[in-house]
């Protein structure tokens, strides 16, 4: 069973019902809104929208607002208790078109030894990026700082498309709570690589054939410097993940 999460937060302006809901017929998948702790309208249009697909949309309300990771983890354990095998997640503002999710659980299905696949916003003949000279070039400088920190060969860690394969491993990567807000992301892959202890990565990575960058954008410049220098702490962080 297919689940896919969405953390919002105050996302009442930005979320449409009708857009939504043809995006999550296109899914095949049970759709599950994380509101972390919204102080607008949010968690009233998130029950709105439910109410339409009751069967495949389902609403998690936190109290008080966690973070996008912990929200994200929390959705993740959520579909684990109701059994879920492939979870994966995406920004509320569906910068990313349903096709490519659709497209990176295809990969997961047809990879069955990766443990995720995640998107990757790599601008190629045949595809259409569209984001900021800015979020580009500190994208592939937080790239470069993820690669010299910790070790990790991504291109893009932050694309906000992933999906992973539900075993003991990602049970155990999301049993526990993340150390940054927005640099989640990148405790996964970390938490993963060093569980696994593989030669090879168990995580593949698919390039997005859209994205368009939406506007309204949780994060600022000083919460982009704020993650970068996270990074040091997360690297702490995953020496007490090993391998059993």
């Amino acid at each position: 069973m297919r689940f896919l999460i969405i953390p919002c937060y105050n996302e009442f302006h930005r979320l449409q019902e009708s857009e939504v809901v043809n995006c999550i017929d296109n899914l095949h998948c049970v759709v599950v809104f994380v509101n972390d702790g919204s102080t607008d309208k949010t968690q009233q249009l998130l029950q709105q929208i439910s109410l339409v697909r009751p069967a495949v949309i389902k609403v998690l309300n936190l109290e008080r607002n966690l973070g996008k990771g912990e929200a994200v983890r929390a959705g993740f354990n959520f579909a684990i208790s109701q059994g879920a095998n492939e979870v994966g997640f995406c920004d509320a503002d569906f910068a990313v078109d349903h096709h490519d999710l659709v497209r990176i659980f295809s990969k997961l299905d047809e990879s069955k030894l990766a443990y995720g696949v995640i998107g990757s916003r790599v601008a190629v003949a045949g595809s259409t990026i569209e984001r900021s000279v800015f979020r580009h070039y500190f994208g592939r400088i937080f790239a470069t700082l993820v690669s010299a920190i910790l070790k990790q060969d991504i291109y893009d860690t932050q694309c906000g498309a992933k999906a992973f394969r539900i075993n003991s491993t990602t049970v155990n990567v999301f049993s526990e709570p993340f150390q940054s807000r927005w640099a989640f992301d990148v405790e996964i892959l970390g938490r993963i690589n060093r569980l696994t202890n593989r030669q090879s990565s168990p995580i593949i990575e698919l390039p997005l054939l859209r994205w368009i960058e939406q506007p309204g954008s949780k994060l600022n410049v000083f919460s982009r410097i704020t993650t970068a220098l996270e990074l040091f702490k997360i690297r702490r962080s995953l020496k007490s993940w090993k391998s059993l």
